[in-house]
Formats: structure tokens, sequence, C-alpha cells
């Protein structure tokens, strides 16, 4: 192996977790999630440590690299890259257990940078000794400046303001995810248990088991607060979820009650919610990674209802239909049905027709398509339910709107969506307009088509929501009212 890639082999403790989380991050939360998650929180730990041994101190107090111990690893302006890598990998694990545990808003924030902290009580003690194991003696303190085994007490204020700034980047990309069990938790806790159990071994081995009791403590208590938040949290008890992949479906939602809605940006998309009232919209952008991506930050017990408008495959299917799936065909050519009690209270009430829907996984607007989908039985073809259903189980309601038929096709207006997008691309939009000038009179047919597809979506939604909060269909305007939770 080149003597360059050496770092690779001696530092494997530290590029592999990182490699490890950066793939889950890009499979979960895709490319641009990912990228920005690695490259911000290495930025801020970099700095942080740069700060530290080659300017005033900050945060971590002042300290110095032996270079005779990196001369295999590579330094980035002084500060060993593998070390800086470290805190992304260990944060991103804290931030995902600790929500997994219950912890949520600025609770999950505090306690990830205090379970760094608590890590880093038995990690820097046995790292300052490395000269006696493996890693090697890289770095130690100014004289006098050492508090615990050795290890100044400004590192461990910065630690903690360091895991605060890691952990709020963190929040900012990924939202408020919690995993159920999924390799990303699994693999999250493998990463903190092998980094305490490491330290602990080897603080034991060095004479200061003292700091691995410690750090024992600090975690089993941010450990149990998060679970005992989850324990205590009046969380969603009743709430639904209207899963909508366009924001023009999203609008047609909010119609549907007479709410004050919010609007708030997540890593999956775009959250519209009331205060008070036990429903949020949800808009996830097209296609089934979209939705899937969403999906995985459904708190628990929460029911959802994909809507949205879909594509007619079989004759009768016409402008402004509504279809509730009675089965749902995924990608993989499975059939599906939809055994919530919510899903056949929506089909006993007559809020639409029962049909067959087929999720696909790359748009189907040609005729062919259309076709190729009705000989395995679908009835209306759309894009996101098959994720839901994959992640939450059939206990989804799917409710789609018929927009485009066989013989009247989006045409040009379909080319102008993108698989994650929410809405057509402007930019798309000028070039076909640049393009093809004729198109606007087709363009404008499907605006208004869709105009009519949005206020029959919104009647069926109201009717749908209404139903599933009343348990039956309310009989007045205050029913509805009071039903939805806004009287």
């Amino acid at each position: 192996m080149p003597q360059y890639l050496l770092p690779l082999l001696d530092r494997w403790y530290s590029f592999l977790p990182w490699l490890l989380v950066a793939f889950v991050i890009w499979r979960r939360h895709g490319a641009r999630v990912a990228l920005a998650v690695l490259i911000g929180g290495w930025a801020i730990a970099f700095l942080a440590e740069w700060g530290s041994v080659s300017g005033p101190g900050i945060p971590f107090g002042v300290y110095h690299y032996r270079l005779a111990g990196l001369r295999h690893d590579w330094l980035v302006f002084g500060v060993p890259l593998f070390d800086s890598l470290s805190f992304t990998w260990l944060a991103y694990s804290a931030y995902v257990v600790l929500g997994a545990l219950g912890a949520r808003g600025p609770a999950r924030i505090v306690l990830g940078a205090l379970l760094m902290v608590g890590l880093d009580v038995v990690v820097d003690p046995v790292a300052l000794r490395g000269a006696h194991w493996f890693l090697g003696s890289i770095y130690r303190y100014p004289p006098g400046t050492g508090v615990w085994f050795g290890v100044s007490a400004l590192n461990y204020a910065g630690w903690f303001a360091v895991g605060l700034l890691l952990q709020v980047w963190l929040r900012i990309w990924l939202g408020e995810t919690r995993p159920g069990r999924s390799l990303s938790l699994g693999l999250c806790w493998i990463l903190l248990a092998a980094v305490f159990l490491q330290g602990t071994v080897l603080a034991l081995l060095l004479g200061v088991g003292m700091a691995a009791a410690a750090a024992a403590g600090v975690i089993l208590l941010c450990l149990l607060a998060a679970r005992g938040l989850m324990d205590a949290e009046a969380a969603p008890t009743g709430l639904l979820i209207v899963a909508c992949a366009l924001s023009s479906e999203a609008s047609a939602a909010r119609a549907a009650l007479p709410l004050r809605w919010e609007r708030s940006r997540t890593a999956w998309g775009i959250r519209w919610h009331s205060p008070g009232a036990p429903v949020e919209i949800w808009v996830t952008g097209m296609g089934q990674a979209a939705a899937a991506r969403a999906s995985h930050a459904v708190p628990p017990a929460a029911a959802v209802v994909v809507a949205g408008i879909a594509g007619g495959c079989a004759a009768g299917w016409e402008l402004g239909m509504v279809g509730v799936a009675e089965r749902v065909l995924s990608p993989a050519g499975a059939w599906i049905r939809l055994v919530g009690e919510a899903n056949q209270s929506i089909l006993l009430s007559g809020v639409g027709r029962p049909c067959c829907l087929a999720s696909v996984a790359e748009i189907a607007d040609g005729p062919e398509q259309r076709l190729a989908l009705l000989s395995q039985g679908a009835e209306l073809v759309e894009m996101e339910t098959a994720a839901w259903i994959e992640s939450l189980g059939p206990s989804v309601v799917g409710l789609r709107v018929v927009l485009d038929t066989p013989a009247e096709p989006l045409g040009e207006a379909g080319a102008l969506l993108r698989l994650g997008g929410r809405g057509p691309s402007p930019l798309l939009l000028m070039r076909l307009l640049l393009r093809q000038p004729g198109a606007v009179p087709s363009l404008l047919a499907v605006g208004r088509r869709q105009q009519v597809a949005a206020r029959a979506l919104t009647e069926a939604l109201r009717k749908a929501l209404n139903l599933l909060h009343a348990g039956g269909e309310p009989s007045s305007a205050a029913e509805r009212g009071e039903a939805a939770g806004i009287g």
C-alpha cells in the first residue's frame, strides 16, 4: 500500500465509522443532506480543534499535538484529520440513539451534547496515555492545567459547546427523525457502545478506572432522561398526518379544514401544522424515495392518509373522480391489501370509489405504460403509497383524485415534474416555453383540469378527515369543526 494511504489502516477505528455513518445518512436522507451533515460537521470540529491548538485556546483550552506521533497521519493546518472526523459520527450516533429513546427538540440537543461529554470523560484520559497503547503519544496539555487525570477542565466545557453546535447542525438537516428498529439505529448503538467499552477496558488497564465509572454515570443519566421523555411525551395521541407529494396537493388539503396553518421546513420536506389541532399536512416531494424519507419521521401511533392526484388507467375513471385504495401494487409487482380500520371506514362511508392503485417508481404517463399497469389490474397510478406501506404497514389510507387519463394525458406538463420535486420545475418550464411556445394552450388546459382535481381533493379530504376524527360522518359544520379539533 502506498505510504500516503497508511492512515486509513492505522486509524481505521475513526475512518470506518465515518464511512458507515456517511452511507447511512446518504441512504436515509439523500446525497445533499449527507454532504451537508458531513462537511458541516467536520468544519465545526476542525475549527474548534484548530482554535485550541493554533489559536487562543478556544473552546477546548490550550493543548498541543506532538508532530512526532502524527508523522503517518493526514494533517490539516496541524490538526489530524481522523480526530476531527470522529466528532461527526459520534454526534450523529448520539442524535439518533437519543431520538429513538424519546428525546425531542431542545432536550434532544442538550442530551446529545452531554452524551458526547460523557464519552470524552473516559476517552480523553485514555488518549492522553496513548503512548501505552496503539494510539501513540499524539498530544499534551501545558503543565499544571490538567484537573481530571491530566485533562484540562476547559476541554469538557469545549466538548459541550461543540456538541451543542453539532447537535443543532444535525437537527437542521435531519429534523426530528426518530427511527424505529433499523440498520442505522443498530449501527449507532454499536458505535457508542464500542467507544465506551474500548475506553473502559483501556482505563482499567492504565489505572484510571474512575474515569470509566464517571463516564458510565453521565451516559446512563442521558439515556434514562431520554427514555423518561418518551414516557412523559404527550405526543401525538390521535395525530393524523396527510401526506402529499406536491405543494398543490397540500394546498388542497389545507383548504379542507378551516385552521390557521403554520409552515416549517424539515429534512424530508415541508410540514404544515396548526397549534392545538391533531392534524398535520406533510409535503414530501414526488416519488418512492422522497416518501420513504418522510415515513421514517412519523411519530408512533400516528395515522397516515396518503393523498393527492393520480392518473387513470382503466375506463370509467374521469377527471375529478375520487379513488380510495383497496389494494396497492408495489414497484416490485406485489399486490398489498390495505386493512386498516381507517381505510375501511372511509371505503364504507362512500368518500370515493374503491380502487386498485398502482404505486410506481418511475413516471408512467405514456399510453403503453398505462396499458401495462391495466393488464396487472391497476385502475389508478401514482408514486408514493407503496413507500408508506413498506415503512408503516398496510394500515395507511390511500386517497387519490384523477387528474389525467389515457384519453387526456398530461402531455408536455408531465415533463415538468421530476422525482423528489414538490411541483413543476421553473427551469424546465422556461426551457419548454423557449423551445415550444405552442405548448402554452395545453399547459393552460392542464392547469384548469388541476383546479377541478384540487376542488375534488379538498372535498374528499374534508369528508375523510372529519370522518376519521369523529368516528362517523358529521352532520353539520359545527360537528365537523369539533371533530377536527378546531371547535
